[in-house]
Order: C-alpha cells, then sequence, then structure tokens
C-alpha cells in the first residue's frame, strides 16, 4: 500500500478504527452487529437492511422523487457514520442498564433511533422538482424537511406505529431546544440522534479541513459566510472561530441539553471515548496554528463521499 493510498485508508476510518465509512456494507455489519447483540429478533432486520440500502439510493440519486447529493460536508458518510454512532450509544444504553431494567429500550424503539440518525439529514437532497437549487440552501430548514420524509417513509414499514416520533429529528438542529411536552423516553432517543450528529462530523480525521473546504461553501450557499458582513466572512474566521464553538454551543449541547449522553460511548468501548479524544486533537492542533495563522499546516485534502 502506497503512502497516500494508507492515509486515505485512515482517513476514511470511524474514532475507534473499526469501521471504514466509505464501505457501506461494513457500516451496515456494524450496526446490524450492535442491534443482533442487544435486541436479537425484538427488533425488524429487514428493514434495517431495506431502510441502509434506500438511505444510499437517495444519496446517489436512484430513489424515487430525489436527486443525488450534492452538499459536500453533509454527505453519505456522515449519515452513515451518524446511524453507526447512534447504535454505538444504544449499546452503552443498553450495558449500563442491564437486561432486565426498568428503563430498557426495546428493539423497535432502537431501531427508531437508527434509522432516524441515518436520514436525519434527508431533508438535505433536493426533490426532483428543485433541480435549480444547490442542496446546502436548504440547510437552514432541512430537518423539518427530513421529519416530513421520515413519517411517510416509516408509515410503509413495521414501525408505522412510531412514525410520529420523527420529530426526534429536530433535535439534530443547533438552534432547537427539545419541548417539554416531550417525554423521558423521546428526550433520551433524541439526544442520542443528536449527540451521534455532532460527534460524528466533529471526530472526523479531517474535520478541520472539512470545515476549511466544505463547510464554508455550504454555509456561503445561505449567507452565513463569504460576505464582509457575515459571520464567516472568509474560510480562516472560521476555522479561527471553531475552538469558540467547541467551548461554547458544542459542550452547552452535549453537555446539557442532552445530559451528557455522549458519555455511553465510553460504556460502549469500555476503554475511553476515541470521539472525544478525537476532538480534543483537532481543537488543539488548530490552537497551535492560530497564532500564527499557518493555515497550510491543514494538510489534508478530503472529498465528499457519495
Amino acid at each position: 500500500m502506497n503512502t497516500d493510498t494508507s492515509k486515505a485508508h485512515r482517513d476514511a476510518l470511524d474514532p475507534t478504527g473499526e469501521v471504514n465509512l466509505e464501505d457501506t456494507a461494513a457500516v451496515e455489519r456494524a450496526i446490524k452487529a450492535i442491534l443482533d447483540r442487544n435486541y436479537g429478533s425484538g427488533y425488524d432486520a429487514a428493514l434495517l437492511a431495506q431502510a441502509t440500502g434506500d438511505l444510499i439510493r437517495a444519496y446517489r440519486g436512484d430513489y424515487p422523487g430525489l436527486l443525488r447529493c450534492d452538499t459536500l460536508y453533509h454527505d453519505l458518510r456522515h449519515a452513515l457514520e451518524t446511524g453507526l454512532t447512534t447504535a454505538r450509544l444504544l449499546d452503552g444504553y443498553a450495558k449500563s442498564r442491564g437486561p432486565d431494567s426498568l428503563d430498557r429500550i426495546d428493539g423497535e424503539h432502537a431501531l427508531l433511533a437508527v434509522l432516524l440518525a441515518l436520514f436525519h439529514d434527508i431533508g438535505l437532497l433536493r426533490r426532483d422538482t428543485e433541480a435549480a437549487l444547490w442542496g446546502p440552501v436548504l440547510i437552514p430548514i432541512h430537518e423539518e424537511r427530513g421529519v416530513e420524509f421520515m413519517q411517510d417513509y416509516l408509515a410503509l414499514t413495521s414501525l408505522s406505529p412510531l412514525a410520529g416520533l420523527s420529530r426526534l429529528i429536530m433535535a439534530t438542529k443547533l438552534i432547537f431546544q427539545m419541548p417539554a411536552d416531550w417525554t423521558r423516553p423521546e428526550r433520551k432517543l433524541a439526544s442520542m440522534v443528536a449527540s451521534a450528529d455532532l460527534l460524528s462530523q466533529c471526530a472526523d480525521r479531517c474535520y478541520l479541513e472539512k470545515c476549511r473546504d466544505f463547510l464554508f461553501e455550504e454555509f456561503c450557499a445561505f449567507g452565513l459566510a463569504g460576505t464582509a458582513d457575515s459571520p464567516y466572512p472568509d474560510r480562516e474566521t472560521l476555522l479561527a472561530k471553531t475552538p469558540e464553538f467547541f467551548n461554547g454551543l458544542f459542550r452547552q449541547r452535549l453537555d446539557k441539553e442532552f445530559g451528557g449522553i455522549h458519555r455511553l460511548l465510553q460504556v460502549h468501548t469500555g476503554d475511553g471515548n476515541p470521539w472525544t479524544d478525537a476532538i480534543e486533537r483537532s481543537v488543539g492542533y488548530l490552537q497551535g496554528i492560530l497564532p500564527d495563522k499557518d493555515f497550510a499546516r491543514l494538510r489534508r485534502h478530503p472529498l465528499p463521499f457519495v
């Protein structure tokens, strides 16, 4: 294996180094193994396979009514990893409670959480009547679109009685606070999905480069970046404000709004939290760059995965 191929392989691995996130079959197997271990025949394994296939087809432009994914940062890899990370949180939760716990999550609700995680950004995919749009312009409303899609999708599956819980996708919206009338089990599942969303993107080995190359472009699409009066007039400003994001909104969401449920990943692994470790490494590296603005030290060149 040459050096470039070796680096590309490492960059495609999840934070544990166990799963190639650009191998769709490997991600599906990893999710299924976790659900099989914890729920056995208590969840619809055929629906997991069907939904994963539908997700892949949707992002690749082969699903009725939807156009191929054209977002750079919010790509298929991120969708797959969010589903896998949610499954790992469910595993940590199951291990922390035991099989006879009164607040155990059953197989149907576990599968629901995984499917909502896999499809949490489906609202960014343009409908076949929206070919003139660039997907990132939908960022401000994509969670609502995702809820609508999943309500319709789940209504035709064995999880149809739970289709109304598609609203839990809204927790992935950075400015969203879970309503007081959401039940404790609903808040738990929503917190897992939203925590997985944040952790999976920020623990990426190429996170800093993806902010520079992809996220900035997506922000430009709906006016959050690229102009003198926007919060991020240039790529360097976006990177310079990244530590503030981690120390502020990121931690507030994970530790307060979502109740620190991300710590279940340490229960899942039984040996530390590779996701928060990866994030701390990235932030530390970036803080070493910022004083001299030596952004040339960001040498990775990731590609969107679809």
